[in-house]
């Protein structure tokens, strides 16, 4: 079964009002961007994570999403360190970088994803995170509960 999940730029409020949205099956209010990410859970872009700062040599920090509120499991922040590594993967001198990243997350064998398909997503998420850098607005990841509704 494919997971369904979104990465999205909105403020604390914004995104809590989107994941209930969501949770509830209703089409939420619009956002500076999102990005659906079907197939892609938390521990996906954590490990993304860990692949990309290893390849711009980006040092250790925190990589785990965590629950925004007790009350909405299915909602994430993706933490600034995160955030920081994959804007500064979309700035690498080596054009061949975030390719050679996407690759090696597309190995990654808890993920349905080709080194063909992986790219393009990579290439949205820099794109995503960078215009959020951009802004100072966080991101945050929602994923479905069971049994949820489609996006």
């Amino acid at each position: 079964m494919t997971v369904r999940s979104e990465l999205f730029v909105a403020d604390h409020t914004g995104a809590l009002a989107r994941a209930d949205a969501r949770d509830a099956g209703r089409e939420p209010k619009a956002v500076d961007a999102a990005l659906d990410l079907s197939g892609v859970e938390a521990l996906d872009l954590e490990v993304l994570g860990e692949i990309a700062a290893r390849a711009v040599q980006y040092g250790n920090g925190e990589l785990e999403l965590q629950e925004v509120d007790l009350d909405r499991e299915s909602l994430f922040e993706v933490p600034s360190f995160l955030r920081e590594v994959l804007v500064e993967l979309g700035r690498a001198e080596d054009v061949e970088l975030p390719g050679e990243v996407a690759s090696e997350w597309a190995a990654d064998e808890d993920l349905d994803l080709t080194p063909r398909s992986a790219l393009p997503l990579v290439t949205s998420i820099i794109a995503l995170l960078t215009a959020a850098s951009e802004t100072g607005r966080n991101v945050y990841l929602w994923v479905a509960s069971a049994g949820g509704d489609e996006l």
